[in-house]
């Protein structure tokens, strides 16, 4: 995929790498905190009372805003210091770089989406009261940002802009996905891990906890045998237990599984720049196994975004076979 640079070139994407570290070091840290602190605090206060659905979105959220708040400072620290071999024209640290701001790009996009579903969405049908919060959240800068660095990265050597635009479908499609897939592991997350019994309705109507949940010896306490004895939609008891609820697996695999397709995908993009069979062996499987296991969950569960996500993996599958792409990504013959 790398072709040759110009000295300019490379002095811009060493400029960019080292302002991208530096902001991603400093600022992007502060901007995700603001805008979990923000997203969570209306979370407790405006939707969680009226519907415990949402509570899980405290652990979940808190967990890979986390996650992704560290891997800024990482991430902005070896763009730095990578950036002297960049402008000296080094093939692996322009694919790395790639790679490198391919990851916040899709933090910034996980980070922007729930900020639309807990802090701007209204839901008057459960009772909550209106947004009192409005205009996009501070890490969206994160996004736009990384995006732009991402694609002056990848554009900026001496190949035909016919090839150019070629590359841009792969590599824009290995990103979108990888949000888009791990925005749909944050469903099935948040899911996965509800324990009804651990909430009740005062004599206002309003959600609290449980003061007496359910034991640890009771199934369900359990995030695996739960859904066995409750309505998946309602959490209302069932009068006769079923045998086996598929709900369960659904929401493993279309949770914690699409969190690892998310960063495999990621892992891949470096890979692919430097053409090595790895990176499409990796990008190639995983499209492969997320399309499954999406379009399965949706026919378990009926989810949208997961019919959704799994269509745009088997596209990504579908792109990454084809010759016209795929000689970009992998050495001829491999």
């Amino acid at each position: 995929m790398i072709k040759e640079t110009t000295k300019t070139q490379r002095t811009i994407m060493m400029v960019v790498a080292i302002l991208g570290g530096i902001y991603l070091m400093a600022l992007a840290p502060t901007q995700a905190m603001q805008t979990l602190k923000i997203s969570l605090d209306q979370a407790f206060i405006r939707l969680i009372p009226y519907d415990a659905d949402f509570y899980p979105a405290v652990p979940v959220l808190t967990a890979t805003y986390s996650a992704w708040i560290v891997s800024f400072l990482f991430v902005g620290a070896l763009a730095v210091m990578i950036s002297k071999k960049i402008q000296e024209g080094a093939h692996w640290a322009r694919a790395t770089a790639l790679g490198l701001f391919a990851a916040p790009a899709v933090a910034g996009m996980t980070m922007v989406i729930p900020w639309f579903v807990l802090v701007l969405a209204e839901y008057p049908e459960k009772g909550v009261p209106p947004a009192e919060i409005s205009g996009m959240p501070s890490v969206a800068p994160v996004l736009f940002i990384s995006l732009a660095i991402y694609y002056v990265i990848l554009f900026a050597d001496t190949d035909s802009i016919k090839n150019k635009l070629l590359k841009f479908v792969p590599f824009t499609l290995m990103g979108v996905i990888s949000g888009m897939v791990f925005m749909n592991g944050q469903h099935g997350v948040r899911y996965f891990i509800h324990i009804p019994g651990n909430f009740i309705k005062n004599a206002e109507g309003l959600v609290v906890g449980n003061p007496n949940p359910p034991l640890i010896t009771d199934p369900l306490s359990s995030v695996i045998t739960n859904l066995e004895h409750l309505d998946w939609v309602t959490f209302e008891p069932l009068a006769q237990p079923l045998v086996y609820n598929p709900q369960t697996l659904a929401l493993l695999l279309g949770g914690f599984m699409l969190y690892v397709s998310s960063v495999l995908l990621i892992i891949a993009i470096p890979l692919m720049a430097m053409k090595k069979k790895t990176g499409w062996y990796i990008a190639s499987s995983t499209a492969l196994a997320t399309a499954f296991v999406s379009i399965q969950g949706f026919v378990v569960r009926n989810s949208t975004e997961w019919l959704q996500g799994g269509i745009l993996s088997l596209l990504l599958f579908v792109v990454l076979m084809l010759p016209v792409f795929k000689q970009f990504l992998i050495e001829e013959g491999e």
